[in-house]
């Protein structure tokens, strides 16, 4: 049960890690001035690759999920009991919930997974930098994952003039 969990909670981390946080109002982006497109697209996906193939099974996080995604699982598939109602059941999956917060736990894992994404990005010689609305804007109009998409970001993240610009000091 335990194998077939943690990598749903590596998968949401991982999709959801994308330019610009869900918290954030600003969209950022990584660049590595004078790169080329290979050296600048192999780094970034190595950096994730070691984020997205990690065991995270002993991680704190990953075992308080687990645990509180077990408990809910067992309250769903329990069988009512006496004069247990809909609204009954429905109330103690709300406690439950509330008592394991599976969500947070999933959430932190994904920060947690991240934060080793941008540390590897960083000693691998990229910068993070602040997206400008116009350059927001034209992104968002491209199709995640799209051809178009990813040249943009790369002509974006290749130009020193652009990075050094816009660049944030963490």
């Amino acid at each position: 049960m335990l194998r077939a969990i943690i990598p749903l909670g590596v998968g949401i981390a991982l999709l959801s890690g994308s330019v610009a946080t869900a918290k954030s109002t600003q969209s950022y982006s990584w660049g590595k001035p004078g790169s080329s497109r290979e050296l600048f697209d192999s780094g970034s996906r190595d950096c994730m690759l070691k984020a997205a193939r990690r065991d995270v099974a002993g991680d704190d996080e990953a075992k308080k999920y687990v645990r509180g995604f077990e408990v809910l699982e067992r309250e769903n598939n329990m069988p009512a009991v006496g004069n247990d109602s809909v609204f009954d059941k429905s109330e103690r999956q709300v406690m439950l919930r509330r008592m394991y917060r599976p969500d947070q736990h999933v959430d932190a894992l994904q920060a947690q997974l991240q934060d080793e994404v941008n540390g590897c990005l960083v000693r691998s010689g990229y910068t993070r930098f602040a997206l400008t609305r116009d350059q927001e804007r034209i992104l968002k109009r491209l199709r995640p994952g799209s051809e178009e998409r990813k040249t943009y970001l790369y002509t974006l993240g290749s130009d020193a003039r652009i990075v050094e610009a816009q660049k944030v000091a963490d």
